[in-house]
């Protein structure tokens, strides 16, 4: 006979899980990943470096200081063959200040130091200990012994960087006296790290001066495109000007002017709204206006010269106004800020409309966001308010 079994019973909710604690393995794993750049060979870690200059520059001090020295000058020979002092390393935290002291203290190029004698002559220095007498010598002011003095260095070992049967630089490594000073071991040692050194200094120049070109070529092909674009522009407007004053060659009333106007020359720069408003005695009548609202025109159809707007600021002043966002109406208009909310603009144009030395009426255009008209897109807009102007004036000569 078969016992049936129990009905199941629901799982439990799983608990939370808590972190489980690094094996004694895993706890070495990560600690050696975290501080593999101290034990790989320099070869691999320069390999591993960015090709950034100043990412290889830090990996050389790093391989010196302070495995090797306490004091670490890094110099690279310049596009003109000068020695240039790039980097600077210590292995002592306290010497923070001294560090930025010297740094105050740049090498120039006409110092006969040590590495500099290295760089000419591709040959090591090594001093076993450091005399009062060859600070002096290897100083280039009062300011750069006081600093070399507070180093206080015991032994010095120079060395060039050679690349490519080139010199690309040099090392100075200092030891203070609480370390035996540099042997010959140390000069092998030392000399052992400077050429793979100098192959990583030279590589990440030349990719930094090959980036550097590629920018600067990218920049003259920006500069040149946008020059096209330009030109382009530019000739588009003339052709729109060209079209325009033939279309205003023909007899037409005032609005049609400035209906053409509009549509086929103003259209260009993409305003939201606009208006043409001619001069009517002492006030300006609105004689087109597209984008305005019907409240708007019904307000505004006459403006008295002294409204607060830049329609009217234009006809009075009889000079251009270009404004080009809200924050700038505010400022020099506030008065004006009124109808551009109601028109809900942020940069406008207002302009006289002159012809025959009279002022016949102004122009406004309003661009919805923020907007800075160009020279060529100011003297596109000045154009076509003197085209307006001529040919108002002309079909009020027609119906005189």
């Amino acid at each position: 006979m078969t016992i049936p079994s129990p009905p199941a019973q629901p799982a439990a909710p799983p608990a939370p899980a808590s972190p489980r604690p690094l094996s004694l393995a895993e706890r070495a794993a990560r600690s050696l990943a975290e501080g593999r750049q101290a034990v790989l060979p320099l070869e691999i870690r320069l390999l591993a470096s960015s090709l950034d200059v100043a990412s290889q520059q830090t990996t050389v001090t790093g391989a010196f200081v302070p495995a090797i020295s306490d004091w670490c000058f890094l110099y690279l020979v310049d596009e003109s063959g000068i020695p240039r002092r790039v980097a600077l390393g210590f292995g002592d935290p306290a010497h923070a200040d001294l560090a930025a002291r010297i740094r105050g203290v740049a090498p120039g190029p006409g110092w006969a130091n040590l590495t500099a004698q290295a760089i000419r002559d591709r040959t090591p220095r090594l001093i076993h200990e450091v005399s009062a007498e060859v600070l002096r010598w290897a100083a280039h002011d009062d300011a750069h012994l006081a600093a070399l003095q507070a180093i206080d260095p015991r032994s010095i070992l120079v060395l060039p960087f050679v690349a490519r049967d080139r010199v690309v630089g040099g090392v100075t490594l200092m030891r203070g006296h609480s370390r035996p000073p540099f042997g010959e071991g140390d000069l092998v040692e030392a000399t052992r790290l400077a050429a793979p050194m100098a192959l990583a200094l030279d590589n990440a120049r030349e990719v930094s001066a090959l980036r550097a070109a590629q920018a600067a070529a990218e920049r003259v092909a920006d500069i040149e495109h946008h020059a096209r674009l330009l030109a382009e522009a530019a000739l588009l407007r003339l052709r729109r000007l060209q079209s325009l004053a033939a279309a205003l060659a023909a007899p037409l009333s005032p609005a049609a002017v400035a209906r053409a106007a509009f549509e086929g020359g103003l259209a260009l720069l993409a305003p939201t709204d606009g208006a043409v408003a001619l001069a009517t005695g002492e006030r300006l009548e609105v004689v087109h206006a597209p984008g305005w609202p019907a409240d708007v025109l019904r307000d505004w159809s006459i403006i008295p010269p002294d409204a607060p707007a830049l329609i009217a600021e234009a006809w009075r002043t009889q000079r251009p106004i270009w404004i080009s966002s809200k924050e700038e109406l505010w400022e020099r208009y506030s008065a004006a800020a009124a109808l551009a909310e109601r028109l809900g603009g942020q940069a406008y144009a207002a302009v006289p409309m002159i012809a025959d030395g009279l002022c016949v009426g102004s122009l406004n255009l309003g661009f919805r966001g923020p907007r800075i008209l160009d020279d060529g897109e100011r003297e596109y807009v000045l154009a076509i308010a003197s085209l307006i102007g001529q040919a108002v004036a002309r079909a009020r000569l027609r119906d005189a």
